[in-house]
């Protein structure tokens, strides 16, 4: 193979087929690809494409050379044979220290897309020595750029497979010292390049970083002084790197860690204030324990600190210019460019048993949308008010002393009106951490509040709205309509119809965040909210129509069955539905649509009749036409595009939302359609979020619909089972939930699959950590009461097996129906055999415990109370003179509980 040489003629090919490819001609492109295409089968072809990238003399045919060589790479590579493979990388590899610098970095791509297709780094042994000994040769400084181009990007993709044990010698012991000696050397370049290498080594702390840390902080320590800003930005990054996996050992630096952050975040070049900035949110965010050991030390800073964010969060002078030469295009009746439209996607259902499954609100994103800026973009402004937020809440009021005299002038300020929206963000940004303090002043801020949600400048405008939002559960908890719901609802839905597209926006946003706070609290004020959301629904261009569909879906979920009255009805409606007309069947603007749909569905219950069948309908035909375009687009990959999902998604959720409306009227609505069997066809797609979607709809259909389901309790139950999958965690969830309902209305019938239910359901109750899914332990621990309530001589012999498991997860279930059924099940099961339970009776009597009360206020029945009471003085009755003992080493709480109720 090395020996390798071209033949002239097929070389004269290969050139011009790559010449083709510049030529920006239709017709000369097609002939382009087809040719292409019938040269990639021939593995030799890849030899020419290299060939060409080293040698020929066009810089710009080599480009195109080594672009083709890459997918040639991705696809083919693991085709050709051992030598050709090995000729390949150490041709690549002498192009690193290419005389032009594209070639060096097209060849630094190239090798990191070989390393990309190997398993370890022992099927190409002459890498990384190469790459060490162009590091060594400091004087070629070509081959160190090179070397450092696929480095850094070997890192930043792979950076485990240069630490993989494996691996005979260790590379890293080798190259991270060589990365250290070059945080010395002239050349910013490659202090900043040797610098990225490691930091992202940080994040899987091998060995030999371990062991050079000490080094490595003293080389970070020399470059915090670094004349380049790139540099300056990677130290920053690599203290918060290293703050979040090995924070100990910054600790005997920090005074100077922090001083150095401090003047970091004041830094002329905004990147490096930026990254500064990232680190006062994560130091802020550690666990407790660690906290209480930086906190002395932020402590003396917070003087410095506080005003050195608020001056972060004033606009720059570049962004209010951009904002003036953009100021025409914000006004409502210039409609949106398509590159301000951002893609749309399916916000994700939540999923099934009806809100149960997510334990943890996400609060990330809040600082996202707090403005005018894209959301994809995080800017210093955003940084320094997310820092200030979680400062807020790791300090409390303690920071007010020093914060509120500054908030007080920023917020008085006469001068340019961006100095006054820092101090509303400010303000915004404080509402949590401080609400304790806060709360005198609010009775005050409020009107002033409010008067600023009329000024002059937008960005005010559009600012204070984020900052009500903020302070909406506040407004809420004053439970004064009067003076403050009344008046901060008006001035919002003022705002909602505001001339200024970035205002809308603000104002629809802080809107949904006030409905979600009031709930029923909207009641009297819902015919003037709908008349205003139909009145902007109806001058509202592109971007902003995505979140107004949010709004109202928002509002249908907030105050429920109080929206089925029909005067309301005729409000909303009749615009929702023109529009959905409006709509053909592959725009994505159909996602929010069919959101906002689900929740007024699921709102209006009855009140939704008369609209159910025509938007059933499409939903159906949704679904049937994106099964087909899948089926086609795999028969005919290359030639067919398969319709995006979410479109069945969608369908599906809405389906969902109407059956939770109309419940069992839901059966008479489907009946005579093909929608069970379309469900069933989604619940096999490969998609797991078509999945999730369609095993919600199963159990809906189960739920309100079991005469049309029962029949195909064979074909549908296998199905179901088959999702019972923790590797999915929504989809399994949703399964599991479905299957419970299906048992719960087939009895007897299912019977067959119970213990291959068990085993599922056991499996997921065992490798689970309940701390980060327990929606998915609660759900499992549903359908096994279930399955103890429909066929309990089946599974109770193996009760032993699992009481513990199920009893522990038992704790956690808070719906009344749900509860009722889960511990009737365990009632049963008991009673068919005691002995299982004697092992774990203490699990069991702490899961009896929450019954106590559960979420929705309901007790459980007096049927199911005489039947616990029975188990629980049976069991000590068993125990006879041994029961005293036994009961003593219950902790004292739990004794208090079984006692008062169980008379015991």
């Amino acid at each position: 193979m090395s020996n390798w040489q071209p033949a002239q003629e097929a070389l004269g090919e290969v050139v011009a087929l790559l010449q083709a490819s510049t030529v920006p001609d239709n017709e000369v492109q097609q002939q382009f690809y087809q040719r292409l295409t019938q040269y990639s089968a021939n593995p030799e072809f890849h030899l020419y494409l290299l060939h060409v990238f080293a040698h020929y003399p066009d810089i710009a045919i080599r480009q195109v050379a080594g672009l083709l060589l890459k997918k040639s790479i991705k696809a083919m590579y693991h085709t050709l044979s051992i030598d050709m493979q090995t000729y390949m990388r150490m041709a690549i590899l002498s192009l690193l220290a290419d005389p032009n610098t594209r070639i060096r970095s097209t060849a630094g791509v190239l090798l990191t897309t070989v390393v990309a297709q190997l398993v370890t780094l022992e099927q190409c042994p002459e890498m990384i020595p190469g790459l060490i000994r162009y590091l060594e040769d400091a004087a070629n400084e070509n081959g160190v750029e090179g070397a450092f181009s696929a480095l850094s990007k070997i890192c930043e993709d792979h950076a485990e497979k240069l630490d993989s044990p494996s691996l005979p010698t260790r590379p890293l012991n080798s190259l991270v010292p060589l990365f250290l000696k070059y945080f010395h050397h002239p050349k910013s370049e490659f202090r900043r390049d040797a610098l990225n290498c490691i930091n992202q080594l940080i994040l899987i702390m091998p060995a030999a970083l371990e062991i050079n840390m000490d080094a490595f902080l003293q080389g970070i320590s020399h470059l915090t002084q670094d004349s380049s800003s790139a540099v300056r930005k990677l130290v920053c990054q690599s203290i918060v790197i290293l703050l979040e996996v090995r924070m100990q050992v910054l600790m005997p630096h920090l005074s100077s860690i922090v001083q150095f952050i401090l003047r970091a975040t004041s830094d002329n070049d905004e990147n490096v204030a930026l990254e500064a900035c990232e680190f006062w949110s994560s130091i802020c965010d550690l666990p407790n324990h660690l906290f209480k050991e930086v906190k002395p030390v932020l402590n003396q800073v917070l003087p410095h600190l506080i005003p050195l964010l608020l001056s972060r969060m004033v606009y720059s002078e570049e962004t209010i210019s951009m904002f003036e030469l953009e100021e025409q295009e914000q006004n409502e009746s210039v409609p949106d460019r398509p590159e301000d439209i951002k893609p749309i996607f399916h916000k994700a259902k939540p999923q099934e048993n009806r809100g149960n499954a997510s334990d943890e609100d996400d609060d990330e994103g809040d600082f996202e949308n707090d403005d005018d800026e894209d959301v994809e973009q995080w800017t210093l402004r955003k940084s320094a008010a997310a820092g200030l937020d979680t400062i807020s809440h790791a300090f409390g009021v303690d920071i007010l002393p020093i914060l509120l005299p500054l908030l007080q002038e920023r917020l008085g300020h006469s001068g340019h009106w961006a100095v006054r929206e820092s101090g509303i963000l400010a303000l915004g940004a404080i509402a949590e951490g401080c609400m304790d303090g806060i709360l005198p002043h609010l009775p005050s801020l409020f009107p002033y509040l409010l008067q600023l949600m009329d000024d002059p400048a937008p960005y005010i405008r559009s600012i204070t709205c984020w900052t009500l939002g903020r302070y909406a559960n506040w407004a809420v908890s004053m439970n004064d309509h009067e003076h403050i719901l009344r008046p901060l609802i008006e001035t919002m839905l003022k705002r909602i119809s505001d001339p200024n597209k970035k205002v809308q926006q603000a104002a629809c946003s802080a809107f949904c965040t006030l409905e979600e706070e009031a709930l029923d609290e909207l009641v009297p004020y819902l015919a003037p909210i709908l008349h205003n959301l139909m009145y902007a629904f109806g001058k509202y261009q592109a971007r902003n129509l995505l979140i107004l569909y949010d709004a109202i879906g928002t509002l249908a979920d907030s105050v429920g069955s109080y929206l089925n009255n029909a005067e309301l009805i005729a409000v909303f409606m009749p615009p929702l539905i023109v529009k959905w007309n409006a709509l053909p069947d592959d725009n994505a603007e159909l996602f929010p649509l069919l959101e906002c749909l689900t929740s007024i569905a699921t709102a209006l219950g009855a009140g939704f009749q008369e609209f159910a069948r025509p938007v059933l309908d499409r939903c159906i035909r949704l679904i049937e036409h994106g099964l087909l375009s899948a089926a086609l687009a795999q028969q005919s990959p290359s030639e067919i595009e398969a319709t995006d999902p979410e479109f069945i998604v969608c369908a599906l959720d809405l389906i969902s939302g109407i059956s939770e409306g109309l419940t069992t009227s839901m059966g008479t609505l489907i009946q005579g359609t093909n929608v069970l069997n379309l469900v069933v066809e989604c619940v096999r797609f490969h998609d797991p979020n078509v999945r999730q979607s369609a095993l919600a709809v199963m159990g809906d259909f189960a739920k309100y619909c079991s005469d049309l389901a029962k029949p195909h309790i064979k074909d549908i139950v296998p199905l179901l089972l088959g999702n019972i999958n923790p590797e999915y965690p929504s989809v399994c969830n949703n399964a599991s939930w479905a299957f419970g309902e299906v048992a719960i209305k087939a009895g007897a019938d299912i019977e067959p699959f119970a213990m291959d239910a068990m085993d599922k359901l056991l499996f997921v109750l065992n490798n689970v950590d309940p701390k980060r899914n327990r929606g998915l332990h609660e759900n499992c621990a549903i359908t096994i009461g279930r399955l103890g309530v429909v066929v309990p001589q089946t599974i109770a012999p193996s009760l032993g097996s699992f009481a513990k498991q199920w009893c522990s997860a038992l704790r956690f279930v808070g719906d009344a129906t749900d509860r009722e059924h889960c511990f009737t099940g365990l009632c049963y099961l008991v009673q068919l055999n005691p002995q299982g339970i004697v092992q774990d009776f203490m699990t069991m009597c702490i899961a009896l415990a929450s019954l106590e009360k559960g979420e929705d206020g309901y007790d459980i029945s007096p049927k199911l109370h005489e039947m616990l009471l029975q188990i629980v003085q049976g069991f000590k009755m068993s125990l006879g003179d041994n029961w005293a003992r036994y009961y003593a080493s219950f902790p004292a709480p739990l004794q208090e509980v079984i006692s008062a109720r169980y008379q015991v």
